[in-house]
């Protein structure tokens, strides 16, 4: 009998701790399903850059709401095919490591562009985004342990004002990562 009321007293602060939290809950002002459909249009974008010489979107792209920020889109990219080390393949040549850093290199300022110029469609595509807070694309690169990494970024992220985004928009065209970069800021770490 003793172990019931112990068991009930756990009950009743458990459930007093949830409604507690889930009080303090807000609602976030963006529709979750449309996030999930502007997530998936930035791995398309990238996945569909050049299908010759494809980036390899490595971690699906996830977006977090912070009010009085904005939208954070955090995706990690492989900037151009690379051949992982296995059992059966052991190393790579200096040449074929030369390759592939030169390759990736050559796509650090394209995906670049590519972000920048996705910053105003991501802005109108999530119309419940206030004004005065900013739309990120947060870029983690992935790189094998073999590779050559002298100057290669770690992560790139772009950002701009919602607002001004949608400014530049007009239908039916893709605005230019120069006219966004103008008003937009890009970091490289």
């Amino acid at each position: 009998m003793r172990w019931l009321s112990a068991l009930s007293l756990v009950l009743f602060a458990a459930a007093t701790l949830l409604a507690e939290n889930v009080k303090g809950t807000q609602a976030s002002p963006l529709d979750f399903a449309n996030l999930r459909k502007v997530e998936r249009s930035i791995d398309g974008r990238i996945e569909r850059f050049d299908t010759e010489s494809p980036m390899y979107v490595i971690g699906a792209t996830r977006g977090v709401y912070v009010e009085g920020t904005g939208l954070v889109f955090s995706v990690e990219v492989s900037l151009a095919p690379a051949v992982g080390i296995t059992p059966f393949f052991t190393k790579l040549k200096p040449e074929e490591i030369e390759k592939i850093y030169n390759a990736k290199r050559a796509r650090v300022p394209v995906i670049r562009d590519l972000l920048l110029s996705a910053l105003p469609e991501l802005a109108e595509s999530l119309p419940a985004l206030p004004a005065g807070e900013d739309v990120m694309v947060a870029v983690t690169m992935f790189y094998f342990p073999y590779e050559k990494l002298d100057g290669m970024p770690r992560q790139m992220v772009v950002r701009g004002d919602v607002a001004e985004l949608r400014k530049l928009l007009v239908a039916g065209q893709q605005v230019p990562s120069a006219k966004v970069a103008a008003i937009g800021k890009v970091f490289v770490y």
